[in-house]
């Protein structure tokens, strides 16, 4: 039970500070913004609160729950000091955001095109951290065709994910100190090294295994 009192204490949090504020929101408020920080996106604000505390039960009880369903199931007790790190950084990550959300709402000026970046960098740094003492499994981890195939892919592949997403999470908390006509042209770069970097690596690793 201790390690789902952190998960259960950001949920429930996360849910007073949208009941504490709720009577200072207007109707209407900004849940989506540009790479600039402009807002571009709204709700009805007992819509947002449904929905940003919805996301986070229902991604903690995926959390909970997919170990318990994955064929690979025995791996989770070989990371699951990683595995409850990482679900501790997204719900925290969800926090902030929710946080964000709601004293934009009541009218703070935030500057949210400078912060978010910086908590989505710090979010990115602690997976990758964790990264690659991830166990080959279905629900957690760069899963290719190739990682689950071979473990020792899996496994170098990770390695190798865990550097770019620390690089990345560093890119990202610097990007606000560039001019507002670059960040788009800037973060574009790096959402690539997110996704498509790894993939193309386990692929690499599984054409160099297969030659040999």
């Amino acid at each position: 039970m201790k390690k789902h009192l952190l998960p259960v204490l950001l949920i429930a949090a996360t849910a007073i500070l949208w009941l504490v504020f709720y009577q200072q929101l207007p109707t209407q408020i900004p849940i989506h913004w540009n790479l600039n920080g402009v807002a571009d996106g709204y709700a009805t604000k007992f819509n947002a609160m449904l929905m940003n505390i919805g996301m986070m039960i229902i991604l903690y009880v995926l959390l909970i729950f997919s170990p318990k369903l994955d064929p690979k199931r025995k791996n989770y007790q070989k990371f699951s000091r990683s595995y409850s790190m990482i679900t501790i950084a997204i719900l925290f990550f969800l926090f902030l955001i929710n946080a964000l959300v709601i004293f934009t709402g009541i009218g703070y000026d935030i500057p949210i095109g400078k912060i978010v970046p910086f908590i989505v960098g710090f979010l990115f740094i602690v997976l990758g951290n964790y990264m690659h003492s991830v166990k080959p499994n279905y629900f957690v981890g760069i899963r290719t065709p190739w990682t689950l195939s071979n473990d020792t892919i899996w496994k170098k592949t990770h390695r190798f994910g865990s550097r770019i997403f620390i690089l990345a999470g560093f890119l990202f908390i610097i990007s606000p100190f560039l001019p507002d006509s670059l960040v788009r042209i800037f973060m574009f770069p790096v959402i690539f090294l997110i996704i498509i970097l790894p993939i193309v690596y386990s692929y690499w690793v599984y054409r160099r295994m297969d030659m040999e």
